[in-house]
């Protein structure tokens, strides 16, 4: 467990970003406070012309994985694939995000939570999150 510096909450380890300078290894403020910030600063402080353009260059280097997400959106909203209610790591009952194993078997995806997501993006290979 650990305090967020921002909103007092204690939370456990897995909220919080890595940070492999800081004495614990995390960073100081939970994902839910640095997203908040994130947001009220790109509505601020963000070229909306600078970003758009960014995206679309994003968007032409990763081509396959722009398709897969695309042909996910598609399934889901044609009902063709039906989102679960819960993670399929760790089981929290969340808005849940599509993650790719592999990008060129597009509705081959599992459903996870944002910590797990982010976990399996940085190889965690483990179950349960909740025992880091």
């Amino acid at each position: 467990m650990k305090t967020c510096s921002k909103c007092s909450e204690e939370k456990p380890a897995v909220e919080f970003g890595v940070r492999r300078r800081s004495p614990d290894g995390l960073q100081a403020w939970c994902r839910d406070c640095r997203r908040e910030y994130q947001r009220a600063y790109a509505q601020n402080f963000r070229d909306p012309e600078r970003h758009r353009e960014a995206q679309r260059r994003y968007r032409l280097r990763h081509a396959e994985k722009n398709k897969a997400h695309g042909i996910v959106r598609s399934a889901v909203k044609a009902c063709r694939i039906i989102v679960p209610v819960w993670c399929q790591r760790c089981g929290c009952v969340t808005e849940l995000e599509a993650h790719h194993h592999d990008y060129f078997e597009p509705l081959a995806v599992e459903w996870l939570c944002s910590t797990c997501h982010g976990l399996a993006h940085r190889s965690y290979e483990g179950g349960q999150h909740a025992g880091l």
